[in-house]
């Protein structure tokens, strides 16, 4: 009987160890897939200069409602990181101030926004709404890049329909293959960026690296255009955390869902019997 008690024990530890062994895993891949997430932070002020301790920051996904709080320290800063790419509204509140509401807040994948806001004495419950502008030119960091969103990659007419040949749309990048070449494959775009080797650049799908090390630089994979969110193009001067890579970065981010029902639907055509005629074949003369 006490022999068996004991394997009992033994047999629970190892379950018990297993089980914590694998709970690491999971929560170690979590956080490496989500590499493509940034932060907002900013400094809350009066309007003598002052800093505004203890103020309300509600920080809202508008396409999820997914919300994050936090609370500004004695010199009035805040900061909530691992936020997915979006759009989203910052919401300030504080005793003796009107609320100050900002929308349309861009959030770029893995680059950090800052959101300043200087309250105004009132009543809290008049609100100072603003409008986020959109700016060609991001501060926040010294990271060279271009940045294509949902709405462009589904205007543009992309031969293959692979989303990394994108790239090719910033400046400084450049491909020995021609566009009608691309094809819905394993490759790597053969892009130079900044005049690196191919084999030099890093191909990521929500922050998980998609390059075949041993495969001299295959992609191991294709996203469907018809779910990417943006695409990123890091040509220099990117972050020593991005890493593995001398030469470019191609950022994949996929779509997330939100909170309002939408689908697609489409049929794509290609017959060769549709093409327009070449220019020899209309230069024949027809006997008659």
């Amino acid at each position: 009987m006490q022999k068996r008690e004991a394997t009992s024990q033994v047999s629970s530890k190892w379950v018990a160890l297993f089980m914590s062994v694998m709970l690491c895993l999971v929560l170690r891949t979590t956080n490496l897939a989500q590499s493509d997430n940034a932060q907002i932070s900013g400094f809350i002020k009066d309007p003598t200069g002052a800093a505004v301790p203890g103020a309300s920051v509600v920080i809202k996904n508008e396409g999820s409602n997914y919300e994050r709080t936090a609370k500004t320290n004695d010199s009035g800063y805040y900061i909530i990181t691992a936020l997915p790419p979006g759009f989203y509204t910052v919401t300030i509140e504080a005793g003796g101030f009107k609320k100050f509401q900002q929308t349309k807040k861009k959030l770029d994948p893995n680059i950090a926004a800052t959101v300043d806001a200087e309250l105004t004495l009132g009543e809290v419950t008049e609100t100072i709404e603003v409008v986020a502008s959109v700016s060609s030119v991001q501060s926040e960091s010294a990271t060279v890049g271009k940045l294509l969103e949902s709405s462009q990659i589904a205007l543009m007419q992309l031969n293959g329909r692979n989303p990394v040949l994108l790239a090719r749309l910033k400046p400084g990048v450049r491909s020995n293959n021609s566009m009608s070449e691309f094809s819905f494959g394993l490759a790597s775009g053969n892009f130079n960026i900044n005049g690196s080797r191919t084999q030099d650049n890093l191909i990521t799908y929500d922050g998980a690296v998609a390059i075949r090390t041993r495969a001299n630089g295959t992609s191991i994979g294709t996203a469907d255009v018809d779910a990417v969110q943006e695409v990123q193009i890091l040509t220099a001067n990117y972050g020593a955390e991005y890493g593995r890579s001398g030469g470019g970065q191609v950022r994949v981010v996929t779509k997330s869902g939100t909170q309002d029902f939408h689908g697609t639907a489409y049929e794509f055509l290609r017959n060769s019997a549709l093409d327009a005629n070449t220019w020899s074949r209309n230069s024949r003369t027809i006997p008659p």
